[in-house]
């Protein structure tokens, strides 16, 4: 093995460790390799289409509208309050697969922060916001996190290389309160 490779991918999870023990669910979705999309005119009611081809604009607008789904669902207007912010958003770690490689471009999760009303029904809600992005593809896998140094070490698997940057810290969304606490 790569000492480099190593190192970097125990630097990532030295800087995820404090998160471990807020971890519900790990979570694997796959994106469509194009997708049409449909923009509405404002003048005269018509509808604007074409193709979009993934890159990595449209992979992070992906994951912000997942994150977005995912915390109005989950959180309702609490999430909109100022007062509530700062626990109101789930906590959701995101590497991107399959970008160098031949394997179909993917997203590893690592989803907590979930309310307990929500934990049994979590599946079908990560279902329906992924299948409502333009690019949610219907292969994807849902499963609650028995251990997190696991699937951390599973999802940071590429670092260094395949994939060097496959830990997108640009949406990861990590509530103020968890961060605090680290």
């Amino acid at each position: 093995m790569n000492a480099k490779a190593q190192q970097l991918q125990e630097a990532y999870k030295q800087v995820l460790r404090p998160y471990f023990q807020h971890l519900q669910f790990a979570v694997t979705l796959t994106l469509k390799q194009a997708a049409k999309i449909s923009t509405p005119y404002t003048y005269n009611a018509g509808v604007y289409t074409r193709w979009v081809r993934l890159d990595e604009d449209t992979t992070r607008s992906t994951l912000r509208r997942f994150t977005a789904l995912l915390r109005r669902r989950c959180f309702g207007h609490a999430a909109r309050h100022a007062s509530k912010q700062s626990w109101a958003a789930p906590l959701a770690i995101y590497t991107v697969e399959g970008r160098n490689t031949h394997k179909r471009t993917h997203i590893h999760a690592a989803l907590g922060n979930i309310p307990e009303r929500y934990v049994t029904s979590f599946p079908s809600i990560v279902e329906t916001a992924w299948l409502s992005c333009d690019f949610g593809y219907r292969e994807f896998d849902i499963q609650p996190i028995s251990g997190a140094e696991g699937w951390i070490g599973y999802i940071t698997k590429e670092l260094g290389y395949t994939d060097n940057d496959c830990v997108d810290v640009v949406s990861m969304t990590i509530p103020p309160f968890i961060q605090r606490r680290a």
